[in-house]
């Protein structure tokens, strides 16, 4: 059985929990457009996950400043393309495939 953590761990865990921006998630209601931004910073977050790169190397290897990297890596999207996106994940990944289904 695991014990409830002490008030010093929740403040502890809170702080660091409070820095920097969160995670968007999906809306029920987003658009084609933001599906598809939201999949493609899905690899980037996938990618960052996989290897042993920090957000900032990741940033500088795109060629993009940190703010930016760390708005893809939390899916605040809203001012990037899908053609940027697209440009960005491309440096990342020599071969990229990219799938349209029609339902």
């Amino acid at each position: 059985m695991s014990k409830f953590p002490s008030e010093k761990e929740i403040r502890k865990m809170s702080k660091i929990l409070s820095k920097g921006i969160a995670s968007r998630p999906l809306r029920k209601d987003a658009s084609p457009a933001d599906k598809v931004k939201h999949r493609i910073c899905e690899k980037f977050v996938i990618y960052k996950n996989s290897n042993p790169i920090t957000q900032k190397e990741m940033a500088k290897k795109l060629g993009i400043d940190e703010a930016l990297m760390s708005k893809i890596l939390h899916y605040h999207f809203d001012e990037f393309t899908i053609d940027r996106l697209l440009k960005l994940l491309y440096i990342l990944f020599s071969k990229v495939n990219i799938k349209i289904d029609v339902a």
